[in-house]
């Protein structure tokens, strides 16, 4: 009887250490685009002969592996692409106006097929950063700068940092 009970528990450790270590890994991509979807987004090349609009009062900051959009003009966005570090690109449908637009990481995808690396539990190194967010009107063909707001977290660490680092 102990045994049996002694088994129970290290299947159910065992399970338990599965559950926490392999959503971390990015072994699946949940929330990404459809085959069809990535395939056509991995087809569209950056707009970089495309003129620029006026540079927009779109906050962008990222959150884990979450796009936080905070749009502070009076108008919605529709129809239109959001461009990461010029290289990865996701459709959107609309940018709302006010802080409540959130977009998954994985919904971004380069030439390549590949999504926005976003890191994992045992390789948060492997994340990129967001440094430059622009939103494309494929109809007008123009593109607009959108203020990209640097990591808090990172932030944090480097002044813990510098605390214990001898001087």
């Amino acid at each position: 009887m102990i045994r049996l009970t002694m088994t129970r528990l290290l299947a159910v450790s065992g399970l338990i250490w599965a559950l926490l270590i392999f959503p971390g890994c990015n072994l699946l991509s949940l929330g990404g685009p459809n085959d069809e979807t990535r395939e056509r987004l991995a087809r569209q090349e950056y707009p970089a002969d495309a003129r620029y609009g006026p540079d927009l009062d779109v906050l962008v900051s990222r959150d884990g592996k979450l796009i936080r959009i905070a749009n502070r003009t009076p108008q919605r966005y529709r129809d239109m692409q959001l461009w990461l570090n010029q290289q990865y690109v996701a459709e959107v449908r609309e940018i709302a106006i006010g802080a409540g637009n959130r977009f998954e990481l994985a919904r971004f995808v380069n030439r390549y097929e590949e999504s926005f690396p976003r890191g994992g539990f045992l390789r948060p190194e492997e994340g990129f950063p967001v440094v430059l967010a622009e939103l494309y009107d494929p109809d007008t063909q123009i593109r607009h700068r959108l203020v990209v707001q640097p990591p808090i977290e990172k932030d944090i660490k480097e002044i813990a940092l510098s605390q214990i680092r001898p001087d």
